[in-house]
């Protein structure tokens, strides 16, 4: 069967109803830090495990109990005996008692102490292991808190504190959170930021159960900070932290390597007096200026109508629109989602939101890349009447044939989720398979389904628009122009979300089907 055929009942069966929500990827990443939905479950295994700890602090405290209810019995029997040893053991009772309590109480306490406490709960932490992050989790989220420093200009002792980009928060990192983002920092050989990192830890440093778990002293985070000024030139700032950590009383009597290390630095600088290397700090690009809302209310002389004129229905019931941009085309529909399909939708989506992708015509197939973190899910246009209502509103809101395109996606973005800039539209030959039966994607409509505290405004970087979700709102674009060709205008990204749930559902329109919706003009 010809492939073109297959694809073309494919559409055919998705917009009956048919089809089911699937992807054409066989890499399913199942990262916990792409979506706020599954950082919510991992609070619930931090609740279980917490309390697992607590039954296994229980069965040690009463082992604990025990041992001290009996070595109180058995020193009140042995201070009685050798107030008066000649006494004591001339009574044939205590002998009796003295030879029996050595030769089988010791026996027995002797397995009580070998006994091991907490094997249940042992066994329980064990059988969670798969619902804890793993190495690759931790990496995306040491991933995250760079791309939100650099989007927005961080500062770690800000961050540290709980102060996000001027706001505060009830919120704080521990020296242990900033020594672990300063160690994989300096280990990626980004020693500018390492820097900053471990001195907020030196800071911050206080001693508590976790740090002594983790064997981390203050000393340790100080010499790694030494090192790290030498990475970065800054032989003398390297030498007085150094010199500082030899003075410490804990490094008393003085630590034979740190000296050493302090002999060789200071004949290196006598020998070649180096001069300290600068760190040139970069300007802001044009998408970071648009995340931090640098041109988001950029003045324009376009304006707000009530669209009455898309679909004879709006004539009753008219949409707010507020008009973006003309070239390319951009519109804000506002209130076109109720709550009640905001929620519906979100309790959908929760139990099969999975990694989100990008299609790589190369491969011929959809793939997990770093430039775009947050999970998804896909509806089909009849899965319910929420579905159907949307696509009806979609209609509305563009006048577009919706047979033929693409499923509605719902996102949800997690721990500095973005989507780097991209274009909607494939820009490939009309003969590849992804467009070969319906065409490119025309237009997109974005519906925002969350407020946003703080980033994951949608930019586009080429006209200086940057729109800020607001829940209940969407935006529409074209993607193509009129000639149907790619219009690189229209480069867009979705902004890292710095405080809060970034939730939305898409829509992709194919061209096909609009030959007498839009027609085709010359220019």
């Amino acid at each position: 069967m010809h492939k073109y055929y297959i694809y073309g009942l494919l559409f055919l069966l998705c917009d009956l109803g048919l089809c089911i929500a699937t992807t054409d990827t066989d890499e399913d990443v199942g990262s916990l830090t792409t979506s706020i939905a599954g950082l919510e479950r991992l609070l619930e295994t931090e609740h279980f495990l917490i309390q697992n700890l607590d039954n296994y602090a229980k069965e040690l405290e009463e082992k604990l109990l025990f041992i001290r209810r009996l070595i109180a019995n058995l020193r009140n029997e042995n201070d009685k005996a050798r107030e008066n040893t000649g006494y004591y053991i001339s009574i044939p009772t205590n002998i009796f008692s003295l030879v029996r309590r050595l030769q089988q109480d010791w026996v027995y306490l002797d397995v009580f102490m070998k006994k091991i406490v907490g094997e249940e709960q042992t066994k329980i932490l064990h059988d969670h292991w798969n619902n804890l992050p793993k190495a690759d989790d931790l990496k995306e989220a040491i991933n995250a808190m760079r791309r939100l420093q650099d989007t927005y200009d961080l500062k770690s002792d800000d961050l540290a504190r709980g102060v996000i980009n001027g706001k505060k928060y009830d919120t704080k990192l521990t020296a242990l959170d900033c020594y672990t983002l300063g160690y994989e920092l300096f280990n990626r050989e980004d020693f500018v930021n390492a820097g900053y990192w471990l001195f907020t830890a030196i800071h911050v440093h206080q001693s508590d159960e976790t740090i002594r778990l983790h064997r981390l002293s203050q000393i340790k985070i100080m010499e790694l900070y030494a090192e790290t000024l030498l990475k970065q030139g800054r032989h003398q700032d390297a030498l007085t932290m150094l010199n500082v950590i030899l003075e410490l009383p804990a490094t008393t009597p003085p630590n034979s390597e740190l000296m050493q290390k302090k002999t060789d630095l200071e004949l290196h600088i006598k020998i070649y007096n180096p001069t300290p290397e600068k760190h040139i700090v970069m300007e802001p690009n044009t998408h970071q200026r648009g995340c931090r809302g640098e041109f988001s209310n950029h003045t324009s002389k376009l304006y707000c109508v009530f669209n009455t004129t898309t679909t004879p229905y709006l004539k009753l019931a008219p949409l707010k629109m507020e008009i973006i941009s003309l070239d390319p085309y951009i519109v804000v529909y506002h209130d076109v989602m109720s709550d009640e399909e905001i929620t519906t939708l979100q309790n959908m989506s929760r139990p099969i939101l999975r990694r989100a992708t990008v299609y790589n015509e190369e491969m011929q197939k959809s793939k997990v890349v770093p430039g775009r973190t947050s999970k998804f899910a896909w509806f089909y246009d009849h899965h319910n009447n929420i579905t159907k209502s949307i696509n009806k509103r979609i209609i509305d809101m563009t006048g577009f044939n919706l047979t033929g395109s693409e499923m509605l996606q719902v996102m949800n973005y997690g721990l500095g989720g973005h989507y780097a800039t991209h274009y909607d539209f494939f820009n490939v030959s009309m003969s590849s398979d992804i467009v070969a039966m319906q065409g490119d994607r025309k237009a997109t409509v974005l519906f925002y389904m969350s407020d946003v505290d703080q980033g994951g405004a949608t930019v586009f970087p080429n006209i200086k628009k940057a729109i800020f979700p607001k829940k209940g709102t969407a935006v529409m674009w074209y993607n193509l122009n009129n000639r149907y060709e790619g219009d690189y205008k229209t480069l867009h990204s979705g902004c890292p979300v710095l405080v809060g749930s970034k939730w939305v559902t898409n829509k992709w329109i194919r061209e096909r089907n609009q030959i007498f919706r839009l027609p085709c003009y010359d220019k």
